[in-house]
């Protein structure tokens, strides 16, 4: 059977690196960079300068998808999920539509749950839903590991306004991915001579109604893309992101095992379209209310000042001073203000020591030096004390919440 497997990974790699080739993959990799054109945009207006260029940004972006790509198709082949009877002609419109109710919904989860319930109560359209709830879970699955290695990246400091009217520091973290993924197709050509893999008597382990051991199947690329978006308040984007990525495996672990048990019971197809929609809302629920219920970590101390973020290459991070940070002192000078500290380096130090104290509330002393040009600043984003930021983010609202907004705007009018 070992030989038979590696047959399969030979295969799977040899396919997967034909997509370096398909011009789609490179359309969907030129909308990650408009992407993140928009992002850069915010950034240097808000930091005043760019400190993650786009093409470093499309470049970790490709290798990432590229990577998460690769695993999640191998995890695809070898439960043997089919395109056939997927129902993704009728997915995408909905989670289009579900979009226009509130962004974050354009996700498979609902959609595909909605679809899979539709299709077992009223029998149409006739879908595989067992194979559809299974993509679902590999991407999510993909989606986790990408976040674990790749979401915290590229963040960019913001300041919200809570629920209680208090504004608070943070991280905005958004991040995409052009995903090549492989998917097997029933194949009904002429026969194939000597073009076969024998299988292992197991495989598929989600199999369509009609396939036999005897069953002839190709490998097709597909190409997608995933995304992540998240607001921190209460932590590091750090372990926002891995924290997320967790509970998100967790998700997608039970969401494929569901599947594989869907693929012969009636009754587990309805739990595995239930759990899809359900089970992905309580995820973005519970890390609401994390943030919501937490302390906020990037708020203004009584002594010291607080960083938000630090500028790549400047000297603050070049000592390791890091977000969350409080300086409480600079060459022996208690420091409460951006003056304070304009006042330290205003006869430019060569040599500058910082005391500081870091989000667990250990305290610390970093040094730096530049004797040739001196140390006129440190490139920090400091949370204010005393003036409120001048930029403030909220959640964006939907295309029907705008739309409603117009007509109400319009109708007070008359």
């Amino acid at each position: 059977m070992l030989s038979k497997l590696l047959k399969m990974a030979w295969l799977i790699i040899k396919t997967y690196s034909l997509t370096l080739i398909q011009p789609l993959f490179w359309v969907v990799v030129l909308l990650v960079y408009f992407q993140y054109r928009r992002t850069v945009s915010m950034e240097k207006d808000i930091l005043g300068t760019v400190q993650y260029p786009i093409k470093e940004r499309v470049m970790d972006s490709v290798f990432f998808g590229l990577l998460g790509g690769l695993i999640g198709s191998f995890i695809m082949v070898f439960l043997g999920v089919t395109m056939d009877q997927s129902g993704l002609e009728y997915v995408w419109p909905l989670a289009i539509l579900l979009m226009l109710i509130n962004p974050r919904y354009i996700c498979f989860s609902y959609a595909g749950g909605l679809i899979s319930l539709i299709s077992l109560i009223f029998g149409y359209p006739k879908i595989n839903v067992a194979g559809l709830m299974a993509l679902v879970g590999v991407l999510h699955l993909m989606e986790s590991l990408l976040i674990w290695l790749d979401g915290h990246r590229d963040r960019l400091p913001i300041f919200v306004e809570r629920k209680d009217g208090s504004i608070v520091g943070g991280f905005n973290l958004q991040r995409f991915w052009p995903i090549p993924i492989l998917m097997l197709v029933l194949y009904s050509g002429p026969f194939l001579n000597g073009g076969t893999i024998e299988t292992p008597d197991w495989w598929p382990l989600i199999r369509l109604p009609g396939v036999t051991q005897s069953t002839v199947f190709v490998i097709m690329n597909g190409i997608a893309a995933l995304g992540y978006g998240d607001i921190v308040l209460t932590g590091t984007p750090e372990k926002r992101s891995r924290d997320s990525a967790i509970r998100l495996l967790g998700f997608s672990i039970i969401l494929i095992t569901l599947s594989v048990f869907a693929a012969n019971s009636t009754i587990m197809k309805y739990i595995a379209a239930l759990f899809a929609p359900i089970g992905h809302e309580a995820l973005i629920l519970y890390g609401r209310y994390v943030e919501d219920k937490g302390e906020p970590l990037y708020v203004a101390p009584e002594r010291g000042m607080r960083i938000l973020e630090v500028m790549r290459g400047q000297a603050a991070d070049k000592m390791g001073l890091g977000p969350g940070d409080v300086i409480v002192g600079i060459n022996g000078m208690r420091i409460d203000s951006e003056t304070d500290i304009k006042n330290v380096l205003c006869e430019t130090e060569p040599h500058i020591y910082v005391d500081a104290v870091d989000p667990n509330g250990t305290a610390k002393s970093l040094e730096y030096s530049d004797y040739k040009n001196g140390v006129r600043q440190l490139g920090i984003l400091f949370v204010p004390k005393e003036n409120p930021p001048s930029f403030i983010v909220s959640e964006a609202p939907s295309v029907l919440e705008k739309v409603s907004e117009k007509i109400r705007k319009k109708w007070g009018r008359h």
